[in-house]
């Protein structure tokens, strides 16, 4: 597996779980979405995503030594392209689908729990279409 791949399974996993437990706890009513206690856990997720995949891309780097300090070929530009394009026009499409609870009338607080959840929606697509691009040698 190619250090580009692994980073692509590192992204989706970290994007799943640590999101996942942000919206997870949202949706739970563990937490409301309203409060302080959001903003934190919030803060918390995102702190661990970005250190957890730090950590585990220059682990991936290490197990990978000539993949991952190698300047992308043209096929993985090509890949990285491609996974993109699809990320923007869902993101794009979902955020003209926003506009239906924005209409509707729903608070604030909501309407950008909604939007972040459309972001990490588009990067899940990105993850996944590279680790497909990849695993069929596109």
């Amino acid at each position: 597996m190619s250090f580009r791949e692994k980073s692509a399974w590192i992204t989706l996993i970290l994007l799943l779980l640590c999101y996942g437990v942000y919206f997870g706890s949202i949706a739970t009513h563990h937490i409301s979405g309203r409060g302080w206690d959001s903003v934190h856990l919030l803060m918390a997720c995102v702190l661990a995503y970005l250190i957890l995949r730090f950590a585990l891309n220059l682990a991936a780097m290490w197990t990978t030594p000539k993949d991952g300090r190698t300047p992308k070929d043209e096929r993985e530009r090509l890949i990285q392209a491609r996974s993109h394009t699809i990320g923007y026009y869902l993101l794009m499409v979902l955020t003209l689908v926003l506009g239906i609870p924005f209409h509707a009338g729903l608070p604030a607080v909501v309407l950008v729990n909604l939007a972040l959840l459309e972001v990490v929606l588009a990067g899940v697509v990105v993850s996944v279409a590279q680790i497909v691009m990849f695993r069929r040698g596109f």
